[in-house]
């Protein structure tokens, strides 16, 4: 994926230039000194266990349609990552969770919406009905010998594979 170049500036609308600028080339505005920054997406998913099995989605959309992955989005311009995480499992399986901790943070780098930092956090279901919604066409809960191999994410496979050699406390 092509970085996004900024050809005008935002404040004035002036024409950018590239220049050396905070130890890297940046767009950067000549007029103004506006200075634009690259910055990565934050993602963040969710490991909800219950009776000793994890829950996973089937995506129904790009990318990966048909692989499975952690309950995970984009976090929104106005909300914090905890409550993207709850929101984001309510959205795509229909349960209510209670965010219990930050369990890893990944640097993702072959997403091809871009790069970006996927946060996982340990949920709790704590009401809710399960069914896929949103962007999932499936969703259920896996025991470790049961998980599914077509994962979509690089997040989701380290994730699961330190839940499933038990070195996620509990």
């Amino acid at each position: 994926m092509k970085p996004l170049e900024l050809n005008f500036c935002p404040d004035c609308g002036s024409p950018m230039v590239d220049r050396f600028v905070f130890g890297r080339t940046r767009r950067a505005c000549p007029t103004c000194g506006f200075v634009f920054f690259r910055e990565p997406k934050l993602a963040v998913g969710a490991l909800v266990e219950q009776d000793g099995k994890v829950l996973l989605v089937r995506r129904a959309v790009p990318p990966k349609p048909g692989l499975w992955c952690l309950p995970a989005g984009y976090v929104e311009y106005d909300e914090g990552p905890v409550a993207a995480a709850i929101r984001e499992v309510h959205e795509e399986t229909g349960l209510i969770v209670r965010v219990t901790g930050l369990l890893a943070a990944y640097h993702v780098t072959s997403d091809p919406r871009g790069m970006g930092v996927t946060l996982i956090y340990r949920a709790v279901a704590v009401g809710g009905e399960l069914g896929p919604g949103d962007d999932a066409s499936e969703a259920g809960f896996f025991a470790a010998d049961d998980l599914p191999r077509d994962l979509a994410f690089a997040s989701t496979r380290r994730t699961l594979l330190r839940w499933r050699c038990g070195r996620i406390a509990r």
